[in-house]
């Protein structure tokens, strides 16, 4: 986010796709807003960037994302897409 400057930011360390909680957690995903939207509103500098103190509460990273993913796809009864970049 540093690089690209925006006026101001918020970043919370979740996996990729959950930019606001876990799902089906309303309690978490609205203390997230609240305080996304006060930071927006107390920031005291340009290009100042906040990092929101929660917990995912169990490591994650990439393979845990496509697992994730594949269980969603599997869940919803959606077809597999497998896709390449163009030569």
């Amino acid at each position: 986010m540093a690089s690209v400057k925006p006026p101001r930011s918020a970043f919370l360390d979740f996996p990729l796709g959950h930019p606001c909680g876990k799902p089906h957690d309303v309690p978490l995903q609205k203390s997230i807003i609240k305080d996304v939207l006060d930071f927006l509103v107390t920031a005291e500098r340009p290009g100042e960037i906040r990092d929101l103190v929660y917990d995912w509460g169990r490591p994650f990273g990439w393979s845990d994302f496509m697992q994730d993913l594949q269980a969603m796809i599997e869940a919803e009864g959606a077809p597999v897409q497998h896709w390449k970049p163009k030569d």
